[in-house]
């Protein structure tokens, strides 16, 4: 609930509230003062006509025929018609007390009525009760003075109430503006708190306590905004956090793999100098290596640099829709001589037939660099698979899958000794290399197949890689296919893939 639905819900029970407490009480202490009906209160006006009609009546027979008065029926008469309206009657003959109505015998039995044959006052109470007296004067037949009191009960309650309602009203008004104004502010105030107390812990630096945002309206968003911008603010230091791990490794690797080169470089070049290289055919061997060296170091170099601009993402990508198989094949006849030179068997499974060829969106450049490089890493695994030299137990299969009609999956196989299982989740982070990598005759730099994936999520697609259950390992590329635009028939020349 909105803070401004709670206070125009608060206003208007302040408003409504009381009156129904304070009728619940009426109501209650009128039940127990006798009154069984609410309309009773309605005629009390009603009784207060009813009553001076019935003064005016009696006094008009106390004129005309005064002796009437002392005959038991007459008097029971104007007794019972006075007790319905809660009154009574005392007469009064030559200022002795002649006769007490029975209603006021039974409410106020004790009481002295000689004491008002003299004087009468306007207003007298008998148990909290007001009664209007109304005097009557008259004269018997035979000439004593005669007179009436009537005593006319003003009250439907005791006049004890009459203050009591007032307080009890202003109580209940006062408490529940009291209660109301706690329950709502409360309901404000201690969510505000809550996100008060958050707000300290992230100046702090604490971002690990979640932010509950237990109301709902203004302070419920209010919180819900708190928290996403716990969440983004804890993801984004961690992010920080990893950068700067991430640096601190790049910074280690490129010394370490900097300095191997570099300090065999320095060896060959001493050795020259030095004259240990003696011969042509030495000297021949040692530029050789220092070349290939420093080769290594120019690829290294160039890794590093694609590496860190994809990871900073500043590398443009130019997108053509391409069709895919075509693009395989043209691909893969390139890759046909290096694996030739390195004595590895290199298979084209199902590109050259089968249904129609998926359409992707993809940057043909920087897809070859990534497909070279999971092959390249093929290649690399598999250098000392034989030592006999024999090449038909080295072998690269590329086929294509399309396992929906979302996604295109280019799958790389080999016949290496595979991944081990505890690498397998790894393989494709920066910098990280296999424990069997890390000898001199494979080397590489750790970057491959983290370009691979930058690549390959840079096409809005996936890779991965498991082990094959034959052996070696297997690479999947998943791409999602294009809406077929215009695209260029594989007839036409300059084919730009």
């Amino acid at each position: 609930m909105s803070i401004r639905r709670k206070l125009y819900l608060s206003y208007m029970l302040m408003t409504i509230v009381p009156f129904i407490v304070v009728a619940g009480i009426m109501i209650v202490t009128l039940s127990l003062s006798g009154v069984e009906d609410l309309r009773d209160l309605k005629e009390n006006s009603e009784i207060v006509y009813v009553q001076s009609f019935t003064a005016g009546e009696l006094h008009n027979a106390l004129q005309n025929n005064p002796d009437r008065v002392d005959e038991p029926g007459e008097l029971a008469k104007w007794d019972a018609k006075l007790a319905e309206l809660n009154s009574g009657f005392v007469f009064f003959r030559n200022g002795e007390l002649n006769g007490v109505s029975s209603y006021l015998k039974q409410f106020v039995p004790k009481e002295d009525w000689q004491k008002y044959a003299n004087s009468t006052p306007d207003e007298v109470a008998y148990k909290q009760y007001r009664f209007r007296i109304v005097s009557l004067s008259f004269t018997y037949s035979n000439g004593d003075d005669g007179r009436a009191m009537l005593l006319l009960r003003a009250d439907q309650v005791p006049m004890y109430w009459h203050p009591i309602f007032g307080l009890s009203a202003l109580c209940v008004i006062g408490l529940t503006g009291v209660l109301l104004t706690y329950f709502v502010s409360r309901s404000i105030i201690l969510p505000i708190q809550n996100l008060k107390k958050a707000a300290l812990l992230m100046k702090e630096g604490d971002l690990s306590q979640k932010v509950d945002a237990t109301s709902k309206g203004e302070v419920g968003d209010l919180g819900n905004a708190f928290e996403e911008m716990r969440v983004r603010l804890k993801h984004s230091i961690d992010q920080s956090l990893q950068y700067e791990d991430n640096r601190k490794m790049l910074l280690s690797h490129i010394s370490h793999d900097l300095k191997t080169p570099i300090s065999a470089i320095k060896g060959y070049v001493e050795g020259i100098v030095d004259g240990i290289a003696n011969t042509d055919e030495k000297r021949e061997r040692y530029m050789r290596t220092i070349y290939r060296k420093a080769t290594d170091m120019d690829r290294l170099i160039d890794e590093l640099f694609l590496f860190s601009k994809l990871d900073m993402q500043k590398v443009a990508f130019d997108f053509k829709v391409i069709d895919l198989r075509s693009y395989l094949l043209y691909f893969m006849e390139e890759q046909q001589f290096d694996m030739e030179k390195s004595e590895i068997d290199f298979r084209i499974s199902d590109l050259t037939s089968g249904g129609p060829s998926p359409y992707v969106a993809a940057d043909s450049e920087k897809l070859s660099r990534a497909l070279g490089n999971i092959l390249s890493n093929s290649v690399k695994y598999m250098g000392e698979l034989h030592g006999d030299g024999e090449a038909s137990g080295k072998t690269i299969t590329v086929r294509m899958e399309t396992r929906s009609d979302r996604e295109a999956v280019i799958v790389i196989e080999d016949s290496g000794p595979g991944i081990e299982p505890e690498d397998l989740p790894y393989i494709f982070d920066g910098f990280y290399r296999a424990e069997q990598s890390r000898n001199s005759e494979t080397g590489g730099s750790g970057l491959g197949l983290a370009i691979v994936k930058q690549i390959i999520e840079g096409h809005g697609g996936r890779v991965w890689a498991e082990n094959a259950q034959e052996g070696g390992s297997r690479f999947y590329v998943a791409l999602p296919v294009a809406t077929q635009a215009k695209t260029v028939i594989q007839d036409e020349e300059n084919i730009d893939y």
